[in-house]
């Protein structure tokens, strides 16, 4: 709607001493739409012009109050809002084409994913076949193979396994190719039995010295020297021998004349 007209409307309603809020009512509408009417956001239809003529008393052309600059403004705004709607619809399908671009991306990019993982998967390497036993019965003669039950021999470098009930042997990292399976597997090993010999190399060390039960023995002199003497305040003073009773007995245990 024109700003004029919209002017218009707001003081023909002052002068006829309505409020927003009442005119709505008159025209059945709500107060919003008296507002928007007013601030030339929108425009009354043909109905509400004819209602509103009534209302103040005035005709259409007074209402209106038509020239030929306000006609033509009203047909400049008409053209504005037809090409902010034209502009507005050209952004949506542009989003919207970009959107669909980013879609096709997305779905091209888990497409290849999944046939990586279908080419990773096919790549697997078979079964190795050094240890297995023949299903069917060969001949023994000379220059026709291995006899049945027997077992082809490894290729030179390749791991052999132990013999059934055979203890198990420690492995070394550096006879499988850094990263894989078999080089984790065996690096783990050698760190649990390199921990498992520290400790019982802790044990084998501790002697009758430090297995000496010295703090049991402090809380029986504690009890015997509070109830036979009554001196229980002093006695806490045994526990600080705690640490040095166990100093004294790392001391004579490490002694090299002690171990031998």
């Amino acid at each position: 709607m024109n700003v004029e007209i919209a002017q218009r409307l707001a003081e023909l309603r002052r002068e006829k001493g309505y409020s927003q809020e009442e005119l709505a009512e008159q025209l059945g509408l709500s107060r919003q739409a008296v507002s928007k009417w007013e601030r030339a956001e929108s425009s009354p239809d043909t109905g509400n012009l004819v209602a509103l003529a009534r209302l103040y008393g005035v005709t259409l052309d007074e209402l209106l109050r038509f020239d030929e600059d306000i006609e033509d403004d009203i047909k400049y705004e008409a053209q504005d809002r037809t090409k902010s709607a034209e502009t507005k619809a050209q952004d949506a399908a542009e989003k919207a084409s970009v959107a669909a671009a980013q879609a096709a991306a997305a779905a091209a990019q888990a497409q290849a994913a999944q046939t990586a993982v279908r080419a990773a998967q096919s790549q697997q390497p078979a079964a190795s076949p050094y240890y297995a036993v023949p299903s069917q019965p060969q001949s023994a003669s000379a220059g026709q193979g291995p006899q049945a039950g027997t077992v082809p021999p490894p290729p030179t470098g390749a791991p052999v396994p132990p013999y059934a009930g055979a203890p198990a042997m420690p492995q070394d990292p550096a006879d499988y190719p850094m990263g894989s399976k078999q080089w984790e597997d065996a690096y783990v090993d050698r760190e649990m039995r390199n921990a498992m010999g520290d400790i019982n190399d802790g044990a084998r060390r501790r002697g009758a010295w430090s297995s000496f039960p010295y703090p049991v023995l402090c809380v029986i002199v504690f009890l015997l020297s509070g109830f036979f003497w009554g001196n229980w305040h002093p006695a806490w003073i045994v526990f600080l021998t705690i640490p040095l009773y166990y100093y004294i007995a790392h001391v004579i245990e490490n002694d090299p004349n002690n171990r031998r």
